[in-house]
Formats: C-alpha cells, sequence, structure tokens
C-alpha cells in the first residue's frame, strides 16, 4: 500500500508540473513598461524639477504636514501593488513552498517505504498537509490576483506579472489526487 501512495503522490506531482509548464499569466503581461521606451504624448513627462522636503517648522508651531497620498504618486508600478495587496509577497510565497513541500515529503515518503520506518511515514504525512495548505493558499491569493487582474486594478510590473491561469480539469485532478494521496498516507502513518 506504500509502495501505491508513492506512485499516486508521483503522478500528483506530475500533474502538478504539467500544470505549471502549460499554465499562461493573465493580466499584466501586456501591461509591462520598458524603463528605457519612450513615453507616450498620452501619458505626462516626469517632472523636471527635483521634489525638494518641506521646510522645518518654528518649534511651537503647527507643521503642515503633507498629505500621504502625495508621496505615492511617484511610487514605481511594482511597490504600488505591493502596497496594495493585503499580505505582499504571498503568492510569490506559496507559489515557491508548495512544490518545494511535496517534493520534500515526496522524499520522507520514499524513505519511508524503503526502511519502512514510522517516523518517516509521519514526517512525510504532515509535511504533505503543509503543502495541500500552500497549494490551497497558492490557489485562493491566485484567484484574488486574477480577480483584481480583471476588474482592471493596480498593473502588475515585472517579468512574473499576472495570476496564473490553469486548466480547470487538470487542477480537480490534481487537487484529488493530493487529497488521496494524504487520506492514505495519514491511514498508513497511523496503522504503521
Amino acid at each position: 500500500m506504500a509502495i501505491a501512495t508513492l506512485l499516486l503522490w508521483m503522478c500528483t506531482a506530475a500533474v502538478g508540473g504539467y500544470l505549471l509548464v502549460t499554465s499562461t499569466r493573465i493580466g499584466g503581461a501586456g501591461q509591462r513598461h520598458d524603463p528605457g521606451a519612450p513615453v507616450p504624448a498620452s501619458q505626462p513627462a516626469p517632472p523636471s524639477q527635483p521634489v525638494r522636503a518641506p521646510a522645518q517648522a518654528a518649534p511651537g508651531t503647527a507643521q503642515a504636514a503633507t498629505p500621504p497620498r502625495a508621496r505615492d504618486r511617484f511610487d514605481p508600478p511594482s511597490l504600488a501593488r505591493a502596497k496594495s495587496e493585503p499580505l505582499p509577497g504571498m503568492r510569490e510565497l506559496a507559489e515557491f513552498t508548495h512544490p518545494a513541500l511535496a517534493i520534500i515529503g515526496l522524499g520522507f515518503w520514499l524513505s519511508y517505504v524503503l526502511s519502512r520506518d514510522r517516523v518517516f511515514a509521519a514526517i512525510g504525512s504532515g509535511v504533505l498537509l503543509g503543502a495541500i495548505a500552500a497549494g490551497v493558499s497558492w490557489a485562493i491569493v491566485n484567484a484574488r490576483a486574477a480577480k483584481r487582474a480583471a476588474d482592471g486594478g493596480p498593473a502588475a510590473a515585472g517579468p512574473y506579472a499576472g495570476a496564473l491561469s490553469f486548466s480547470p480539469r487538470l487542477l480537480v485532478l490534481h487537487a484529488a489526487g493530493a487529497v488521496l494521496t494524504l487520506l492514505i498516507a495519514v491511514v498508513i502513518a497511523a496503522r504503521a
């Protein structure tokens, strides 16, 4: 049964790898800006005067504070996007940790299959649960990014801008394989 679980895990990982290879980025692909490209006439040119810091007020007098949005207008698109995200960097973190945890868990499960040591089965099942949690959080954050791109939210910048678009059938197959693998691995770890 442990070998069947290992094979199911490997098939689920293969479907996940295929999903990554065949995915496409939506939103942000046409919105990238090349800093060396000329600015179109319809966009205003950047100011030629340097921005000066406000003068210090005399002690004991009220200082007129600049509104917080006045300094945000010079933010690059990547910083504006990061400021608008509820948890900046969450998508990139989940995009890395989901496959990384899945590979680490697969290594522990392979160690269990070769040695039949119960500790490896328990660690592999726990790491698989973490990989599934990272995958679910990646799906949620990716769906939010896709919705933001569809609504015309802040422009994403960089080579990995925009949300990933996956094939729904393969995504369901990958999720079902992961859940089935987790259930079998937990039963084996509890019984071993």
